[in-house]
């Protein structure tokens, strides 16, 4: 007997492979009951939930992942609703990260409740911890196995391959035993800070419900962000995938990723409106979400081919304007643009919609106070009540100091004189031309192309390029992320080197290289 099943924290997928017993899927509430299988006469189901549970370890906030596996007897009798546990249940369970077995062992439990924490820690190699009684997470009071290691910090996928050995006496063992596949995802957010030539350092954000992210980028020119995390396409990986969620984080205090409207893509293609939906009800991080389905993967893996197994999703703004934003309370969004570029010492005239969110958007009357700042300071105010219109806009008009340049506030207040009706987008004025990111001199082709045949050592190579990246004679985008451990620099970076010095690949095609060893930590800049 064996199943196989893919379970994601909020989004779970799988699948079931035993011969008697047709397939089943996961229904996204983050735990998932089998399908049952009859071992003799005794048909028994195996439950299996996750979750993250968050506590205090040596001074910092670190997340426990929790792990619970039920063994039971199939609930039948619906009067009493009670569901009888297997007592004496052996697993034995093997848990897999990057294809490497990082815990084998062997489990009797005399309720059939198996609960396995795995904790983050200082330690290379995973070690068993002691054992503790208490009520677990889920409210199952059964003795917990306390697993701890460095490789817990991370997110990304989890393998266990489970097998149920034996039942009701440990001295019964199964000739044929039941046996498991599980990929538990676990969730991971990873921050990238960039330097935008208008509204400084920002840090953008990706929490994955899939696996770990492998790649980076975001384009300051185009304002797109693009990240990669392992995807294996083949049909059995979209037949346990129900759905793929991804989350992208922007500050509240980078204006110009505030749009109304996003488009993103799947390895290249479109993907439809429906899929991307915006979260504007945390308080720093405006959060919009990537939800592809299982039919629309299938879509994608039917009708094309793709050489690498991952997936790359790309995110940007479907149009610079109009910009928007939620209130605190959650009651009215605010659509907000301009006509032409805010000026220094110039009239503006500032074009918004107050919309009622509980009404699917629809135009309100709104009392509100407009308020403008720039380095805290007042420039500006109005108040009045806003249009009910659709076809007529709200429109203020202002002048700008002289001496403000950079970064206003434009603060909504009090929305139909609610004390948690606020909302504050910021805007540019005198706005600078985003540059690119990539700006390296035509003689360093010169010492890449020397590397590349062999003439100079990997060393002088990377002393050489991270002088002049502190000496800012190559600029390239710094993100700053933590990757696995490198022990030299792969090939493909001295291939793309002798090929950008033959004038083969352009200058971002070469900087990629400079960046990936920079976030391994061979270039430290």
């Amino acid at each position: 007997m064996s199943l196989k099943f893919l379970i994601i924290p909020v989004f779970l997928i799988g699948t079931l492979f035993l011969g008697q017993i047709p397939d089943s899927f996961g229904h996204g509430l983050g735990s998932e009951t089998m399908p049952p299988v009859m071992i003799g006469d005794l048909e028994a189901t195996l439950e299996v939930n996750s979750s993250t549970i968050y506590t205090d370890i040596d001074g910092e906030e670190k997340g426990i992942r929790q792990i619970s596996i039920d063994f039971f007897e199939t609930f039948t009798n619906i009067e009493s609703n009670k569901v009888q546990t297997i007592d004496n249940v052996t697993f034995q369970v093997e848990l897999i990260k990057s294809g490497n077995v990082i815990i084998s062992e062997t489990f009797q439990r005399d309720d059939g409740v198996l609960i396995m924490n795995l904790t983050p820690s200082n330690n290379e190699q995973v070690q068993v911890m002691e054992r503790e009684t208490f009520a677990s997470f889920f409210g199952l009071a059964s003795e917990q196995y306390n697993f701890e290691g460095a490789i817990f910090e991370n997110g990304g996928l989890y393998e266990f391959e489970i097998s149920v050995l034996t039942i009701n006496s440990y001295d019964n063992v199964l000739t044929d035993p039941a046996y498991y596949e599980l990929g538990i995802s676990i969730e991971e957010t990873t921050r990238y800070e960039i330097d935008d030539v208008n509204y400084g350092k920002q840090e953008l954000g990706i929490v994955t419900f899939f696996d770990q992210i492998t790649e980076f980028d975001y384009n300051a020119e185009t304002k797109e962000i693009t990240f990669s995390f392992p995807f294996q396409w083949d049909q059995n990986t979209i037949d346990q995938t129900t759905v793929i969620h991804e989350e992208v984080l922007v500050p509240k205090a980078y204006g110009d990723l505030l749009v109304a409207k996003y488009v993103a893509t799947l390895n290249g293609l479109d993907l439809p409106e429906a899929m991307i939906n915006i979260d504007d009800f945390s308080a720093d991080d405006r959060i919009v979400h990537i939800v592809v389905s299982q039919k629309e993967l299938q879509e994608i893996f039917s009708n094309n081919e793709f050489r690498e197994n991952k997936i790359t999703m790309t995110l940007k703004p479907e149009n610079d304007l109009p910009l928007s934003g939620v209130t605190e309370n959650g009651q009215f969004k605010v659509n907000l643009w301009w006509d032409s570029e805010l000026k220094s010492g110039q009239t503006s005239i500032l074009y918004f919609d107050i919309l009622d969110t509980f009404l699917k958007d629809r135009p309100i009357a709104a009392s509100y106070d407009l308020k403008i700042f720039h380095d805290g300071e007042q420039i500006s105010q109005t108040n009045d009540v806003s249009s009910d219109s659709k076809e007529e806009s709200n429109r203020y008009e202002f002048l700008i100091p002289e001496d403000v340049s950079g970064i206003i506030n434009v603060k909504f207040e009090e929305l139909a004189d609610s004390k948690v009706a606020n909302l504050q987008i910021p805007l540019i004025v005198d706005r600078k031309d985003s540059v690119s990111g990539y700006q390296i001199p035509e003689w360093v082709k010169n010492n890449a192309g020397w590397w590349a045949d062999g003439q100079i050592p990997d060393s002088a190579f990377i002393d050489g390029v991270e002088f002049l990246i502190k000496q800012e004679i190559i600029v390239v985008s710094i993100i700053e992320t933590k990757v696995g451990d490198e022990i030299g620099i792969p090939d493909w970076i001295k291939t793309n080197a002798g090929w950008w010095a033959d004038g083969q690949i352009d200058d971002k095609t070469f900087a990629t290289g400079i960046e990936y060893l920079i976030k391994i930590g061979l270039i430290v800049v």
